[in-house]
């Protein structure tokens, strides 16, 4: 009898395992992984010029080819996508992503980044702000440059 019971609760067990392989196997990527993308406002000044994404994220760049200050745009810790970001680019969580900020700025190398709450608030702070790069959960409309698309 408890040779039975071991059996059907391994079959069930395994058939789970199966359905969720299969599952993981037939979904999107685009579902599967949480894209972020990196943008700015369509007149930005990085041009044509290749870009360095995570120096301008770390805060590494903070200048454009021209000369003009990059204000960086991150989320803040209401964000969805506050983690992800720490995670891609700090190794980390986005607390490290905070703190990694915190000794740039206390240290004179970098000014403060701004933090959104939404991809909504990063895209209205990218349509008043000059030279602005900023992080979204979601692919922004057709009237911003997408500098790079993060998987």
């Amino acid at each position: 009898m408890l040779c039975l019971r071991t059996t059907k609760r391994l079959t069930s067990h395994l058939a789970c395992l199966v359905g969720l392989c299969l599952l993981w196997l037939f979904v999107p990527d685009s579902v599967a992984a949480a894209d972020l993308y990196v943008v700015a406002a369509k007149n930005a000044n990085g041009g044509s010029k290749s870009i360095n994404v995570s120096e301008i994220i770390t805060g590494k760049q903070r200048k454009w080819s021209d000369g003009a200050p990059i204000v960086v745009i991150l989320p803040s810790k209401e964000a969805p996508h506050f983690n992800a970001v720490g995670d891609h680019w700090f190794n980390g969580s986005g607390s490290a992503m905070q703190r990694h900020w915190l000794r740039l700025v206390f240290s004179g190398r970098a000014n403060v980044p701004i933090y959104a709450k939404s991809d909504a608030e990063v895209l209205a702070i990218l349509d008043r702000t000059e030279g602005a790069v900023g992080v979204v959960k979601d692919a922004p409309p057709e009237t911003y440059q997408v500098l790079s698309v993060i998987n």
